[in-house]
């Protein structure tokens, strides 16, 4: 049964429905109706092969993609320490930002400690949690609550599906006024960062059934679930972010509602209340807010186990023995720091969603390195041509680049030159 095989697209899933998914996407139906759903599937669609390479390239070679980048044409391990800086910043940011997002679905039904507070007492939760988590029991856990969230996602979707004569709306690129910085952390965050990628190929090691030298089962077998997988957790992915945007363009953007502030996620429970009643707001606050707690959860393990990663292999030693050292000396110390870090960041700016965007944006920023060193890999470190992404794969993967680099070129310009659009 090919669902008992899935592990890393569902994780990967988990880390994408969250705050570009629960957040970000709202907020463009919420305030640009239906005119970017077509940026959300585009990005789907060219950031697609970006994750492919993940199962690809630990299938044919056994070993994360951080090998690969040690091996990258250039000056030695250039693209190892870009990482090790990238992952540095971008995991105090990250976590302000999800921390920061979760609370407020606890500041909206419990109240009392405001948003620092309670962001604090999920970060120490989840501390506890992975001091004596499995990898087994997460999978589960997102499985069900992905499924859960969809579910609701898609009954309220139904039940308020957008007019017909908006498909014309959907489809057509444009970038409306004010839209340029959503826009960038779309780009940058949906369905999730491109080095996340990285996560994906050490979970799959974790996970086991990728280790070199294992003989119960070929390679192309261990592959073919791995696409499986990939597939099932990114076309969900992608139903749920189109089906947010349009929640939001039907529901919030005639009420003048933006989901923003501490108040985001009363903000985000009237897209449920609205259709199905106020029955309805408890039980997506609950669903949401543990959707959101198990993206947490994915990404405090996720930037320390790289960060242990990474230097085993500057030092020359494979990465994937760091997975068996998951409370190492230093996982600890530097998950510590990314989570007590972004706290520091909420109290600065305590407002979720704004953390969110800038994140989104930051990470537009390297994307095409990381997707460059992905194709990279697949199409020159593996030697089997049955591994290699077909051509129309590789295609799609250079537009995905070219459009990453265009955006980065234009966030830029956007800070030197505040757009009239």
């Amino acid at each position: 049964m090919r669902l008992r095989h899935l592990g890393p697209g569902i994780l990967l899933a988990a880390t994408s429905v969250g705050a570009s998914h629960i957040l970000m996407s709202p907020e463009a139906g919420a305030r640009f109706e239906y005119k970017l759903v077509w940026l959300v599937l585009l990005v789907h669609l060219l950031k697609y092969p970006a994750f492919e390479c993940a199962p690809r390239y630990v299938a044919a070679r056994g070993e994360s993609l951080l090998e690969a980048y040690a091996r990258a044409p250039g000056p030695r391990h250039w693209a190892l320490w870009m990482g090790l800086v990238d992952m540095v910043l971008q995991a105090v940011g990250v976590l302000a930002a999800l921390l920061g997002l979760t609370a407020s679905f606890l500041v909206a039904t419990v109240g009392g400690l405001g948003l620092p507070g309670w962001s604090l007492v999920l970060a120490v939760i989840l501390l506890a949690a992975l001091r004596w988590g499995r990898y087994a029991s997460l999978r589960a856990v997102n499985l069900f609550l992905m499924l859960a969230l969809a579910l609701g996602t898609l009954l309220t979707f139904a039940a308020a599906a957008p007019p017909v004569g908006a498909l014309t709306q959907m489809l057509r690129p444009s970038l409306p006024a004010g839209s340029i910085v959503l826009v960038a952390a779309i780009l940058g965050y949906m369905p999730t960062s491109v080095a996340v990628s990285i996560w994906q190929s050490l979970w799959a090691l974790e996970q086991g059934r990728f280790r070199a030298g294992r003989e119960d089962e070929s390679r192309a077998l261990r592959l073919s679930r791995g696409l499986f997988d990939l597939r099932l957790g990114y076309a969900l992915s992608a139903v749920l972010g189109v089906a947010f945007v349009c929640l939001g363009g039907r529901l919030l953007f005639p009420l003048g509602l933006v989901p923003e502030g501490p108040q985001v996620a009363l903000t985000l429970s009237n897209l449920y209340t609205e259709v199905l009643g106020d029955w309805m707001r408890p039980v997506f606050l609950t669903m949401a807010f543990f959707a959101l707690l198990t993206t947490c959860y994915t990404s405090m393990d996720g930037f320390p186990r790289t960060f242990v990663a990474v230097l085993r292999v500057l030092r020359g030693k494979p990465a994937v023995a760091a997975l068996g050292e998951g409370t190492s000396r230093l996982y600890w110390p530097f998950l510590l720091f990314a989570t007590f870090g972004g706290m520091v960041l909420l109290t600065r700016v305590p407002d979720p969603p704004t953390v969110v965007k800038g994140v989104g944006a930051f990470g537009l920023l390297l994307s095409p390195f990381y997707f460059g060193l992905n194709l990279w890999a697949v199409t020159r470190g593996i030697d089997d041509p049955a591994f290699r992404p077909p051509r129309f794969i590789v295609a799609t993967s250079v537009a995905g680049i070219l459009l990453l680099i265009l955006a980065a070129g234009l966030l830029l310009w956007t800070f030197v030159h505040p757009p009239t659009l």
